[in-house]
């Protein structure tokens, strides 16, 4: 398992997770690291995260910021391990956290009421987590805590043209691919995220 460069500094690790894969980010800003949730389980942290961290040469002792997109167990499994490793790490699971420059927590309420993103503005690219899930994944359905609120946070998106390419936590159907590039793509993401709802209710 190794982390794989998606776009600019942004690199994903793709962790196994009954029988799909879960996402694990790592972000290098110019002085420090920023770590995207933490795969789902403690043991995640030491058997794929920190050797795929020292493989690409990332700076441990500068992991200064963890973001959790959301508290469910395959985003958030991990984060008790990194806590304990990296004790001074800043925790941020909602949008009061603040990121280093070029880097913003974004809402994407409706999987979850706490579901964030993170918006990296030198490539106008936002980290999902399960914030868009089109049709669900593997044998996991699409699940909501609110529709309304998930509806709510498609549109803005839709109207937020500064966003050119999304990268998703996991290979949601209809796309099973890891993002979309390109504001075109952007749009038919969002626009299969509605139309699944008024299919599937």
């Amino acid at each position: 398992m190794s982390f794989e460069r998606q776009i600019g500094e942004i690199y994903r690790l793709k962790i196994p997770f009954d029988g799909v894969y879960t996402s694990v980010f790592y972000i290098q800003t110019k002085k420090n690291g920023v770590l995207v949730d933490t795969g789902a389980a403690l043991k995640d942290v030491d058997e794929y995260i920190l050797p795929a961290l020292q493989e690409i040469g990332a700076p441990l002792n500068k992991i200064n910021h963890l973001v959790l997109t959301h508290v469910h167990g395959d985003h958030s499994g991990g984060a008790r391990r990194i806590l304990q490793l990296f004790p001074k790490i800043e925790l941020i699971t909602d949008i009061r956290g603040k990121l280093p420059k070029g880097l913003t927590v974004y809402p994407l309420k409706g999987h979850t009421y706490d579901s964030i993103g993170v918006l990296d503005t030198q490539t106008a690219t936002l980290i999902s987590g399960d914030g868009l899930q089109g049709d669900g994944v593997g044998k996991f359905p699409r699940t909501l805590e609110s529709k309304e609120e998930y509806l709510r946070t498609i549109y803005a998106l839709k109207s937020d043209k500064k966003i050119k390419n999304i990268l998703f936590s996991h290979a949601y159907k209809p796309w099973l691919k890891d993002g979309a590039f390109g504001r075109e793509e952007v749009d038919r993401c969002l626009q299969d995220c509605i139309d699944c709802l008024n299919i599937g209710g």
